[in-house]
């Protein structure tokens, strides 16, 4: 496949990358915060073993690659799509359709393509197979839903004679606020995966057809085994711990010595940041800052 689509490959690479960078992002103040994700392709067991984690960035690597391609399509970066149909509804207020849309269709029917395939290779249909390509599903369904409007005045000195409007993608960390939300409310699996173990055996099309169907029956993340807190190195568990990592010591929150730490407590420092300051603008065009020093006290964990 990525032979016979040489010219997207570019947007394959770009969708996983900033998987990684949104992941990390968004999980920054969490005790899991995405790190172990740099492992791919050799993935830990909190990415392969069933668990939140693994549903979350199977779902957001997904959603980011139908974004990519899409964005690639209404770019002209390649052949094989173009601009979005026009849309069937009215445009807001007094516009019309125009403008190039990103062709979220052809993204996500290559995003199914090219993610899916994998998991359909595979001689068992797992549990983890199931979950897999469902959570993959929600991704791709989340950033379909997010499609919305962009309108434009064009015009001469700034008029506004001709206004027209296109259905543009948000970026993607838009995309996975929405699918931590879900993360957060993820179901396990259980007996929505009840007969699996038979599937295997018989080796049923017809059986597995129904159980994937009845899987994929709701737009919510699902899991398949529990994550552990995360708290001390396990390798066993893809756990990396949070011993060395920073935390506020007056939040209550996730991010807060307490939690971050698992009661193990913290040691405090003093440092020295560097940062850009007093910036001035010169015509043309340049921007020039001098760099400040502060100092600033910073927790870690025990």
């Amino acid at each position: 496949m990525c032979q016979k689509n040489l010219d997207l490959m570019t947007s394959v690479v770009q969708a996983a990358k900033q998987t990684i960078d949104v992941c990390q992002e968004i999980f920054f103040e969490k005790r899991w915060n995405c790190s172990t994700i740099l492992n791919a392709p050799k993935f830990l067991p909190d990415l392969t073993g069933g668990s939140r984690e693994q549903a979350f960035v199977y779902s957001l690597a997904a959603g980011s690659l139908a974004q990519t391609i899409a964005k690639a399509c209404s770019s002209g970066l390649t052949s094989k799509c173009g601009c979005a149909q026009i849309p069937t509804e009215p445009a807001p207020g007094n516009f019309r359709w125009g403008g190039c849309g990103d062709d979220v269709k052809f993204g996500v029917a290559f995003s199914r393509q090219f993610t899916d395939q994998t998991e359909s290779r595979r001689k068992k249909r797992s549990k983890d197979v199931l979950m897999n390509v469902h959570n993959a599903h929600v991704g791709r369904k989340m950033l379909a839903d997010s499609i919305a409007p962009i309108c434009k005045c064009h015009g001469v000195s700034g008029s506004c004679s001709v206004k027209t409007c296109f259905k543009s993608l948000p970026a993607l960390k838009v995309v996975a606020v929405m699918l931590q939300n879900r993360y957060s409310a993820a179901v396990e699996m259980g007996d929505n995966a009840a007969g699996i173990s038979a599937l295997q055996t018989t080796g049923s099309k017809k059986s597995s057809r129904s159980l994937s169907k009845r899987v994929a029956s709701t737009d919510r993340l699902v899991f398949s085994s529990i994550s552990p807190d995360y708290c001390l190195p396990d390798p066993s568990l893809g756990s990396v711990g949070t011993q060395g990592r920073e935390c506020d010591k007056d939040s209550t929150g996730s991010s807060g010595c307490r939690s971050m730490c698992c009661g193990r407590g913290y040691v405090s420092e003093i440092v020295v940041q560097t940062f850009k300051c007093n910036c001035k603008y010169y015509w043309c065009c340049e921007v020039k800052c001098k760099v400040c020093r502060k100092l600033v006290e910073v927790h870690k964990c025990r």
